[in-house]
């Protein structure tokens, strides 16, 4: 291990130690104590670590806590996007004198120089990504470091202008790491044109696309909260109108064919659930079984014994005959001829030849008679067209042929 190395090692080290301080300084500031915490302090101090605040107070080196920040998105109310410019310069700079020395013959100077140039770039690339991941952060989150709606808005404009700069500085960067490149072919440098090609060059498409959907959604919530602006005055008026007319009876609109939907206020219809007990599937039945065996018994009338009354003689009044209905005494009749039948009879061809049903729909009849059958264990035999449905949903029919049940058959 190298030299260096050997001191990332033991600073890291210290770092581990002293975690519960570091944990505290992330927080905000700390102070001295006992023995131990003192040496500790002093020790992270002795590190760059720890930086004086105050009086006995110390806080966390910005450096440090910024990539702490980084690590758990954890960012301050409307904290400032890095600005790229200042070291787009410096890398500009860097490949100037990169190129005289590179005509001087300079070999070991540039090499050096080559290095720090790929350091500035890759800076510029790392504070790109983290502006975009805290501007998603920011607005996935809603600037849940904020709990005002004023705030809130106010965070929105800042971060309008934020994006605006940000737009611009990356647009700069395109335009740098294409004039790099075009000199790097023209010094005879392609490492250096491969270098901003691949960091910078190739990436700036995607974050410039990123850049402005961030952009949309900040100009789509200023948007929204323009409108609600709007009604929330128009609310404040209404209310302050309410209050300074507290006894007044309101006022009449003209209600015609234009008026809106929202000034009415619509009746509910009262509705009692009711059980079909005509509907003969074997699955309603069922349920309808169940759900009276849960009901409870009803109680028997008390007996009393019984009074003397006077006695009246009552004469039989004559039975009240019920007309019959013809379309009952038509399916029992088409029952009998099914029963007598060994063929299958159509219930559409049926209906026509009966005068009583002929004012009754064919698909009323179909469905009604079907369904009557069907409770009654007879054979049914749904007609349907060849249809190349996909997703079928309901299924068609326009004939059904009914047989006699099967154990009459046999």
């Amino acid at each position: 291990m190298t030299e260096s190395g050997d001191q990332v090692q033991k600073l890291l080290a210290a770092l581990s130690k002293h975690s519960d301080l570091v944990a505290e300084a992330f927080e905000g500031s700390v102070h001295g104590g006992d023995r131990q915490r003192n040496a500790a302090v002093e020790a992270l101090f002795g590190l760059g670590v720890l930086k004086p605040y105050d009086e006995d107070s110390y806080r966390l080196n910005p450096r440090l806590r910024e990539f702490l920040a980084d690590h758990f998105s954890s960012y301050h109310a409307f904290q400032a996007l890095r600005r790229v410019f200042g070291t787009m310069q410096q890398a500009q700079e860097q490949w100037r004198e990169l190129r005289q020395l590179k005509a001087t013959g300079a070999t070991r100077d540039a090499l050096r120089l080559y290095a720090a140039l790929d350091d500035s770039i890759v800076e510029i690339a790392y504070s790109i990504e983290h502006n975009l991941s805290m501007l998603h952060s920011l607005l996935s989150t809603q600037y849940g470091n904020v709990d005002d709606l004023n705030s809130k808005l106010r965070q929105n404009r800042y971060y309008a202008r934020q994006v605006v700069q940000f737009l611009r500085d990356v647009e700069g960067v395109d335009a740098f790491a294409e004039r790099v490149a075009e000199e790097a072919i023209a010094s005879g440098m392609p490492d250096v044109r491969q270098l901003v090609t691949r960091r910078l060059g190739a990436r700036c498409l995607n974050w410039t696309s990123q850049i402005k959907d961030a952009q949309s959604v900040i100009s789509k919530r200023l948007f929204e909260a323009k409108l609600m602006e709007t009604r929330l005055k128009r609310l404040s008026r209404f209310s302050l109108w309410l209050t300074r007319h507290r006894t007044a009876d309101g006022w009449d609109l003209a209600v015609d064919e234009s008026a809106t939907p929202s000034l009415f206020r619509p009746q509910p219809i009262e509705l009692r659930l009711q059980p079909d007990v005509t509907d003969t599937d074997p699955v309603v039945w069922d349920n309808l079984l169940i759900a009276v065996s849960r009901l409870p018994e009803k109680p028997s009338p008390k007996t009393q014994p019984p009074e003397e009354a006077p006695q009246i003689l009552m004469e039989d009044e004559e039975a009240i005959a019920e007309p019959d209905d013809p379309i009952q005494r038509a399916l029992r009749e088409l029952v009998n001829s099914i029963r007598s039948s060994s063929e299958p009879i159509s219930l559409l061809a049926w209906k026509g030849v009966r005068h009583e049903l002929a004012e009754l729909d064919n698909e009323a009849w179909l469905v009604f008679s079907s369904m009557q059958l069907k409770a009654g264990g007879v054979q049914l035999e749904f007609l349907s067209k060849t249809e190349l449905d996909p997703f079928p949903i309901n299924e068609s029919f326009h004939d059904v042929l009914a047989r006699r049940p099967l154990q009459e058959a046999a």
